[in-house]
């Protein structure tokens, strides 16, 4: 990495007099099965032959896009272009703040180039195909939007605090992720989640937590698994929060009670697809700024397809926290569906 960022401000689309400094991208190169490898080389020559100045910095494992992050923010860096999955994402936003929840620099924006297995966050905005990029860095909007965090416990037990934007997950969401990320990717986002959803479902037994929504005790017992979400898709196109805002300081609440696997495989599963698990009397859904999960044994958790830890869990809500550029007019449809 360079020791000092260079700012070269200059109008690289004068039509619409789009004034921009030099883009930072921060590229994972296993993100997807390599995806990034193929679709960013011819990318980045597009937004250079538009104009733009593009560096790029690589990760090579776990924690690089963080620490790259943070090191590009603190360095003068304003627009950062992050290459690669949701777990990519979740990296970059957990160097984008600071441990008080603060941004590093509150006028720096990310710009997503879906490449990765899920692309969920994303997904929420229409942003689905790595050229998007192209036309938000040319005329998109910025969005702050909420994010949440949690505090668990690592492996070795200790706590922990770590962001996330899209979904956290205990239970069968966090063991399906995790089967995924070690052995699925190659098949993509939908079929890889599917195939990953089918085979925990039939090995996974309900646990049980006590969950409390806003300090209130809401239930008690054998959980097969609770999500708390602030985008609207999950797992490569799962519709499980339907009604969620990235806007308004609240995460979706949902907790799938303990069920046969024939009722999860052949009524539940096809159903989170179109949204339809919403009314299940299975499904439980609530709303609100603070969460807490207690469970006897350890419970492995998921945060945007990256798997931290485990319980005990508190979740929160730091509202507009992070800036995005989104394609024009979709932040305001940001609103409760």
């Amino acid at each position: 990495m360079s020791r000092e960022i260079q700012k070269h401000v200059r109008p690289i689309w004068p039509d619409t007099g789009y004034v921009v400094e030099t883009a930072h991208a921060i590229v994972n190169p296993a993100s997807g099965s390599g995806r990034p490898a193929r679709a960013w080389p011819a990318l980045k020559r597009r937004l250079e032959a538009l104009g733009l100045r593009v560096e790029e910095e690589h990760t090579s494992g776990p924690g690089d896009a963080t620490l790259i992050a943070r090191q590009l923010l603190q360095r003068g860096a304003r627009e950062l272009i992050v290459v690669g999955g949701d777990g990519t994402l979740n990296e970059v936003v957990n160097g984008y703040l600071g441990p008080d929840g603060q941004p590093i620099a509150r006028d720096a924006v990310l710009t997503i180039v879906p490449c990765g297995t899920g692309r969920d966050f994303p997904r929420l905005f229409g942003i689905t195909r790595p050229e998007h990029a192209v036309s938000l860095l040319r005329d998109g909007e910025v969005c702050r939007v909420d994010v949440g965090v949690v505090q668990y416990r690592s492996p070795s037990g200790q706590p922990e605090r770590r962001y996330f934007v899209n979904m956290a997950d205990v239970g069968l969401g966090a063991e399906t992720a995790a089967w995924v990320s070690q052995s699925a990717k190659m098949f993509g986002g939908f079929l890889a989640y599917l195939l990953g959803a089918a085979r925990t479902i039939l090995r996974y037994r309900s646990r049980p937590l006590e969950l409390r929504v806003d300090g209130d005790p809401v239930h008690r017992g054998p959980t097969l698994m609770v999500a708390l979400a602030n985008g609207r898709f999950h797992a490569g196109g799962m519709r499980i929060a339907p009604m969620a805002s990235v806007t308004d300081g609240m995460l979706e609440v949902f907790i799938l009670h303990d069920v046969s696997r024939w009722q999860l495989l052949t009524s539940l599963l096809p159903a989170v697809y179109r949204g339809g698990h919403i009314g299940h009397p299975a499904v439980q859904h609530w709303q609100a700024r603070r969460v807490t999960i207690h469970a006897p044994e350890p419970l492995r958790i998921e945060l945007d397809g990256e798997q931290p830890g485990f319980t005990d869990v508190t979740a929160s809500v730091l509202p507009r926290a992070v800036a995005f550029r989104v394609p024009r007019g979709t932040c305001e449809g940001m609103g409760r569906g």
